[in-house]
């Protein structure tokens, strides 16, 4: 078993799961919630969340908030804020460029758009509805506000995935670099920048994903989206796709800025007045995905009591079945994590024309293949975890 790196050990050494006071779930949602949101980061969602914000609280956070230092994609979140709540002043320094930033983002967006409306028509002349997804479908939901979009997700269905990238590729001017089992990713030629992101399914690492397609298109509505025929998904089936991905950002340390835009978004959805949780939780039992719901609605629970329902927050959902789920995040993150960017990208050819990360590659990338292998097997990877418990902390890391 390889040594545990010392900054991930000064992380949970002193949590209370470690000592034996709570469980590993609310040990681990402690820690994501201390690593991604800053002090002042709390006090802007505990705000953006009040059931009435106050200008008193609005001076004291912006006393210590500064939104040249914080960067545009969670000062944008400020700028909704700002639009939500005319009644509030923003001073004569905060208020210009939080305007200038949702303009700045709403031409950005147009370009992101631009594709999936260029994209969609073909896809229209040839018989293909698309269904928009995710913050695209966000976007379209909620016109008045831009968003950070780096592509738009769509999805068609299976029978038509791959006529839809023989469409695609007939237009001109896009490129993609492979087909994954579930979606291609589009680009410009000669541009990194995203383009769109054809899906046949959602992926959801379960092997259950497509359980969930039918009542996804059968509850879906067809509307003009930017210019292009589409289905738009209902609020309940954008809401379990939402907390999902927010589990997995979660799980796998990344799309830290998409994680506040998570939250935005749960909060819009659920002001559907007839909103049924029950799709919800029906999606998740249909896709195996029941820990990673509880894991995501635990973690907003602990930003703010007020996004959620009681219904939800008093339901305990999925709760016995969370505990395999936590071990395999606790083991990602504190045996594979590090590992997982050391031997990104490492393959026998770059290794041939780069001979100096031979060594690296014998000692270090067979324990990754080895360690991936056991996340298939929850009671090895419990006893795994159990080790945090037990082991002393006090040394040095171990280069591998």
């Amino acid at each position: 078993m390889p040594a545990l790196w010392k900054k991930t050990i000064e992380e949970i050494k002193d949590s209370g799961y470690l000592k034996g006071n709570v469980s590993i779930t609310d040990a681990l949602i402690e820690n994501f919630y201390n690593e991604i949101l800053k002090p002042e980061d709390r006090k802007l969602l505990e705000l953006f969340f009040s059931e009435n914000p106050t200008q008193k609280e609005l001076d004291d956070l912006l006393k210590e908030w500064d939104i040249e230092v914080k960067g545009s994609a969670k000062a944008l979140l400020l700028a909704y804020f700002m639009k939500q709540h005319p009644n509030l002043k923003f001073s004569s320094y905060e208020a210009p460029r939080l305007k200038g930033l949702i303009n700045y983002f709403r031409f950005q967006n147009l370009k992101v758009i631009a594709h999936y409306t260029k994209i969609g028509k073909a896809l229209n002349a040839n018989g293909i509805i698309p269904m928009i997804l995710k913050g695209g479908a966000m976007k379209y939901l909620r016109q008045e506000l831009p968003r950070v979009m780096g592509d738009i997700d769509a999805l068609v269905p299976e029978k038509d995935f791959m006529n839809s990238i023989d469409i695609v590729m007939k237009l001109g001017g896009y490129e993609y670099e492979k087909i994954d089992i579930h979606s291609v990713d589009f680009h410009e030629i000669g541009s990194e920048a995203g383009a769109l992101d054809l899906h046949k399914f959602i992926y959801m690492e379960t092997g259950n994903e497509e359980k969930f397609l039918g009542g996804l298109f059968k509850r879906a509505r067809e509307e003009n989206v930017f210019g292009v025929k589409s289905l738009v998904p209902c609020h309940e089936d954008l809401m379990f796709i939402t907390l999902v991905n927010l589990s997995r950002n979660l799980r796998n340390n990344t799309s830290k800025a998409g994680l506040l835009y998570a939250l935005f978004d749960c909060e819009f959805l659920m002001r559907k007045p007839d909103f049924d949780w029950k799709i919800v939780i029906e999606n998740a039992k249909k896709t195996k995905t029941e820990v990673q719901m509880n894991f995501a609605i635990k973690f907003i629970q602990k930003i703010s009591e007020n996004i959620l329902p009681d219904e939800i927050k008093d339901a305990m959902l999925f709760e016995k079945e969370t505990q395999d789920y936590s071990n395999v995040i606790m083991f990602n993150r504190f045996y594979l994590e590090d590992l997982r960017n050391s031997c990104r990208g490492m393959k026998i050819k770059e290794v041939l024309t780069h001979p100096q990360e031979l060594g690296k590659y014998i000692t270090q990338k067979p324990v990754y293949c080895f360690l991936k292998l056991l996340r298939g097997h929850p009671k090895l990877i419990e006893l795994i975890v159990r080790d945090l418990k037990t082991r002393k902390y006090d040394f040095e890391p171990v280069e591998m």
